[in-house]
């Protein structure tokens, strides 16, 4: 078995800060190496926490944390952090049911400030902790590390325009391992560095311009001039003038790799006052081949083989609707170059590689910017362009105002398409898709379809690209569908009525999208113990709503459940039930949906068992109900006999 001798010692940070510095190189050769053993048998966010390991273990080793504040932007590099803090053996359950988030968590650890998960949040919650600091009269140190895409964000900008109003002491680090500021290396880069950081340099700098300005009449002027000859001589040695003219004292580039230099510089910078930027270059994927190779594949890893990397194969041959997306945009800008997909930084994630990969110029990502990203879609179908916004559910959330205000209010007929729209399973409960249904259906004029099927889904997105009436939207889970099912005639997604499945007279089963295949395996579960006989109504138009059919299915049936993967009040249900009879809601008895409580991560089966969203979860819950107390034991009618 693998010993760890130093990380055995760690149960805290400040066990780290009781070895030497000269120790800190192996102990994130350790740390390094129990990450890859890890996460080789249980999966996790891999080539993002292998990239911040010297980092991690620098920031801790100079800051006092707890007392110091360390804040993560979006946190899934947070794992050396976990386990520098009290949670290395529980790594083994990260994103699992039970086990420790694959974020920042509160809950957690006193060293996670925040429940992190979307981008561009630390440097204001990094300057609302150094203010709060400043009100209070305390002195500790306030520090956020934040990642070049992160940092491109509306919010991270704001948040910079402001910290350098505020000019309190505070420090960013620029986390820099892919954006295009220049890697400035070298000999005279250390030497800059050096120069900046040393107490020297700063007590004749303050002596400096403090002695500018007892000089009469030319003081003020010899300073600004002072202050331009220094900005200019750092503008053309260093990449750090946008930062500079926001206000933040510029540091770097200094190598995110070199845990002994990392060191000495955290150790000056934080004892400098006013804000400051470090800008630290480090290698996604750092120490592992296949990872530095390819870090994209390795973001976020099943478990794979610690030898080679290489992935275990896995069970079936399902498509994921994510695929089926960007399969379906490539056959439609193929035959018409008026379509594009817009897109806010997931290409990947939203299964749009290969239309990039053929037509890079249809695809616009445009970085983390949720906000910029409606907005341009709206302008683009104003402009005669058929645009198709994909996007994560919990990430649509940021663009609810350009929806209403850029979009809706205006009827432009930007084609929204929305994944991971559900459970989302080990990503958690920052990543829930559970808000999307109830922010569709609170802004008028923008319809919704929840496609029951792959098929559904394909039609759907074909269907779009000839509809203008106004902005439509199609929601998904982060589920799939067997190939196969793509290859026959595809269903006719212009009918709005909804789909009948079975035509029993004890129980109307509504579902909404996929929640079809739950409501099948329901009503087979109690038809064959009880003898209830169920109605399932799949519902794919939720806007436009065929109200009056809904209500005449329901009617005919003793009792109607909703079974939905959305919060139960924000949710299509909700929207239904306000849109039918008193006659049929008087036949309601349940609705299977979330609860309104932060849904925790683990396995996406696993968490709808949980909250009663499963087959067997419903049908237990229906066969104890007393609605049904007199089917149980006495079959008057043979099931088959109407089927």
């Amino acid at each position: 078995m693998k010993t760890y001798p130093l990380l055995e010692k760690i149960q805290s940070p400040a066990d780290l800060r009781k070895l030497d510095k000269s120790d800190l190189p192996e102990v994130c050769n350790e740390l390094r190496d129990y990450l890859i053993d890890t996460l080789a048998a249980v999966g996790g966010h891999f080539s993002s926490n292998l990239g911040v390991i010297e980092l991690t273990v620098a920031l801790h080793y100079v800051m006092q944390t707890p007392v110091d504040k360390l804040i993560w932007d979006v946190g899934h590099q947070i794992y050396p952090h976990k386990i520098l803090t009290g949670r290395r053996e529980r790594l083994r359950s990260v994103r699992r049911f039970g086990g420790i988030s694959g974020f920042p968590k509160r809950e957690e650890s006193p060293y996670d400030l925040y429940n992190t998960g979307h981008a561009g949040t630390s440097i204001s919650q990094m300057l609302g902790e150094a203010v709060a600091r400043d009100i209070q009269r305390l002195n500790h140190k306030c520090v956020c590390i934040i990642g070049d895409a992160s940092i491109a964000s509306g919010m991270s900008f704001e948040a910079l325009n402001h910290g350098g109003h505020v000019q309190t002491d505070c420090v960013v680090v620029l986390n820099d391992n892919d954006m295009s500021i220049s890697h400035n290396v070298g000999a005279l880069n250390q030497y800059l560095n050096r120069m900046i950081t040393s107490p020297l340099y700063n007590r004749w700098r303050k002596f400096w311009y403090g002695l500018m300005m007892l000089l009469p009449v030319i003081g003020p002027a010899m300073r600004l001039f002072s202050r331009k000859v220094e900005k200019s001589f750092k503008d053309l040695m260093t990449p750090g003038s946008l930062f500079s003219d926001f206000g933040f004292r510029y540091i770097g580039p200094v190598d995110g790799h070199d845990v002994l230099d990392l060191v000495r510089v955290f150790e000056k910078v934080l004892s400098m006052k006013g804000p400051i930027l470090v800008h630290v270059y480090t290698q996604k994927g750092k120490g592992f081949k296949p990872a530095e190779n390819n870090p994209i594949t390795y973001h976020s890893v099943s478990v794979f083989n610690r030898e080679d990397g290489s992935f275990n194969s896995l069970a079936g041959n399902q498509i994921p609707f994510s695929d089926i997306v960007g399969m379906t945009l490539a056959q439609i800008v193929e035959k018409n170059d008026r379509v594009v997909a817009v897109t806010p930084a997931m290409i990947e994630g939203s299964g749009l590689r290969p239309l990039y990969d053929r037509f890079p110029e249809k695809v616009y990502d445009v970085g983390i910017a949720e906000q910029h990203a409606m907005t341009f879609a709206g302008a683009l179908a104003a402009g005669g362009v058929i645009p198709y916004l994909c996007i994560y559910s919990t990430f649509l959330n940021r663009a609810l105002d350009q929806l209403i205000q850029d979009v809706a209010l205006m009827n432009l007929p930007v084609r929204i398409v929305i994944d991971r729209a559900g459970c989302v399973g080990p990503d958690g409960e920052t990543h829930q898709g559970l808000y999307d249904a109830g922010i569709i259906l609170s802004v008028p004029s923008v319809r919704l379809f929840a496609p029951a099927t792959g098929a559904e889904l394909k039609a759907i997105l074909l269907h779009m690209e000839k509809d203008h009436q106004g902005p439509l939207a199609v929601r998904f889970p982060k589920a799939g569908c067997n190939p196969e099912s793509l290859e026959s005639a595809l269903p006719d997604v212009t009918v709005i009525r909804p789909s009948l499945h079975r035509n029993g007279h004890d129980l109307a089963i509504v579902c909404i999208g996929t929640m079809v295949d739950t409501g099948m395996e329901v009503e087979k579960i109690i038809r064959n113990t009880a003898g209830i006989l169920s109605r399932v109504i799949g519902v794919r138009w939720i806007r436009p709503l065929d109200a009056h059919f809904l209500e005449k299915q329901i009617e005919q049936c003793e009792h109607v459940i909703f079974i939905e993967e959305s919060y139960i009040h924000s949710s299509a249900t909700a929207f239904i039930r306000a849109n039918i009879s008193s006659g049929a809601n008087g036949r309601h008895l349940h609705t299977f949906a979330f609860p309104e409580e932060s849904i925790p991560h683990g396995g996406r089966e696993e968490v709808l068992h949980e909250y009663d969203l499963s087959p067997q979860a419903i049908s237990s819950f229906l066969l104890s109900s007393n609605a049904f107390r007199h089917k149980i034991f006495a079959h008057s009618v043979k099931p088959s006999e109407i089927y």
